[in-house]
This record gives structure tokens, sequence and C-alpha cells, in this order.
């Protein structure tokens, strides 16, 4: 995963035609992979229409995260879209109600400080065009992100399973990401073949096996696990983006990346302490009036 903004900057494409292509390259193997493993297993309407709300999410993410990548570097940029994890209590507290843990808030002020800093804002030191630009693309598209890992977890007591709903959630994503194009002017339907290379790379590596992985070690790997794992994403993105790309990072940039990853950690980690530690789905709109316990969404993600 940590390749995807790499590549997303080696192919010099907009960032509605990069989302296009990533998804159109990555539907027909997941649809594949969806009648191969999971055939007999066909989601319910209710669970189709949250399947392609979630594709419509991440393709909002997808589309906002590649105009970041192209104003303030792709490591950056994917250090900055971290903020998903701090973000979704919010959600939590203005959808289900739930009162995020005390770690949240005590994070508020280093997350802000954090993406500052990682944008460079404070030292002009931004390796994309338009830092003050690309931090904001890049934390509304952490916004679409949180969605998208709320309804990806929900997916786990969905029919169909979540090779099913990503197949379903990719081809919602192009259409976004080809509307938002058409809409804004800049979609490229006839890129470059060296363009259409890296798009065809990041499909494989970022649309198709990353998000299977992902799927499968949310589910299969304890909370403060999978958390650590996910930690190692901004940081290899950071190294990925020096290497392939010259984009190094100052010592102010790489400072607010660590805040931000140190923010988003501690939510993670400390919210669970708290809580329930047990894995319950995301409920669903009928479900909200219920008169039930509520996790925190911290602990869903």
């Amino acid at each position: 995963m940590a390749l995807s903004a790499p590549l997303v900057a080696l192919s010099g494409v907009s960032s509605t035609t990069a989302t296009f292509f990533r998804c159109l390259f990555a539907l027909p193997i997941l649809v594949i992979l969806a009648r191969t493993r999971e055939r007999g297993h066909r989601p319910t309407p209710a669970a189709r229409r949250r399947h392609v709300l979630a594709g419509v999410l991440l393709g909002v993410d997808m589309v906002l995260w590649s105009e970041a990548i192209l104003s303030v570097g792709a490591g950056v940029a994917t250090a900055l879209v971290n903020v998903q994890v701090v973000l979704a209590p919010l959600a939590g507290l203005l959808w289900f109600g739930e009162r995020p843990p005390r770690s949240f808030w005590l994070s508020i002020p280093v997350m802000l400080a954090g993406t500052a800093l990682a944008g460079g804002l404070a030292d002009g030191g931004a390796a994309g065009s338009d830092p003050w630009y690309g931090t904001v693309m890049a934390v509304l598209a952490g916004v679409a992100y949180a969605g998208y890992l709320i309804l990806l977890r929900r997916a786990g007591t969905d029919g169909g399973g979540r090779t099913t709903m990503l197949a379903t959630a990719t081809a919602a994503s192009a259409s976004v990401g080809g509307l938002s194009g058409l809409f804004a002017g800049n979609l490229d339907v006839t890129p470059p073949a060296s363009a259409l290379l890296w798009l065809f790379v990041l499909a494989v590596t970022g649309q198709v096996l990353g998000w299977l992985l992902i799927g499968k070690a949310l589910s299969a790997l304890p909370a403060s696990g999978g958390s650590a794992v996910l930690m190692l994403q901004p940081a290899a993105a950071i190294l990925f983006g020096a290497a392939l790309l010259g984009q190094w990072p100052t010592p102010l940039q790489l400072a607010g990346c660590a805040l931000v990853v140190a923010a988003v950690g501690a939510v993670s980690f400390l919210g669970r302490s708290s809580g329930n530690h047990q894995h319950r789905p995301v409920p669903g709109p009928d479900e909200l009036g219920r008169d039930r316990p509520r996790e925190p969404v911290t602990g869903l993600l």
C-alpha cells in the first residue's frame, strides 16, 4: 500500500485519471476472484447499497489523495491521510452518539500541529507545488477514507464477502473518478503507455492485493497488532517517495509526520484499553434506534 502514492506520482496523470484507470484495471481481476472465491454468496440489496456507498467514499478518497500527492508530495500525503483514525470518532459521536476516549481529545492539538509541519507549512519545504492545498486535500481524503473503513468492517457481516464488496466498491470508485474528471475537465482517456503501465501496477498492488490483504488482516490480527502494522504505511511511503521520486522531506516535515503517526497510534492503542475488545459490526441505519451497548468507532478500525 505504501507504494501507491509513488506510483500515482510516477504515472504523471491527473488525480481523476489515476483513480479511473487504477479501478478500471482492478475491476476484472476482482470480479473473477469474487466469482471464484464467493460463488453462491450474494449480498442482500441493502448490503449492496452499502458496498456502493463504500465505493463512492473510496473514490472520493482516491481523487482527493491523488490531488494531495501532486501538491504536497507522495510520502507526506500518505502520512496526512492517516488522520482518518482520529477523525472516525467524530463520525461515531455525530452518527452513533458514542463518546470518544480521552486519548482522542488529547490527540487533536498534536494532530493539528503535526499536519501543519508535515505539509511543509512551517518552512515551505513541501515537495509539491501547493502545500496548503495539498494538506487540505489529504485531510479531506482522510475523512472519506474513515467512512470507507467503517463500511469495510461492516462488510464482514454482509452476504457476499469482502471480495464481492471490494469489486462493487471498485466499480463505484471508477465511476466517481470518471464523472469527477469529466466535470473538472481533467480526465485523460488516452494517457501515454508508460502512465498506463504504472497505473496497471498500481491496480494489481494497491487496489487488489493491498485491499484484499488489509480486509483479511483486520479480521485475523489482534486489534493492536493490526493498528501497529498499518502505522508502517506512512513511514514506508516517505522512504519510497524519497528513493523513487527524490522527494526528501525536511527535518520539520519528518517531525510533523512523526507527530501524526504518534497521534494516530495513541488513539488506536489507548482508545482500546478503556473499551470492550470484542469485535462487533457497525450497526446499520435500522439498528441505530435500538437501546444496546455501543462500541467506540476507534475499536472498529
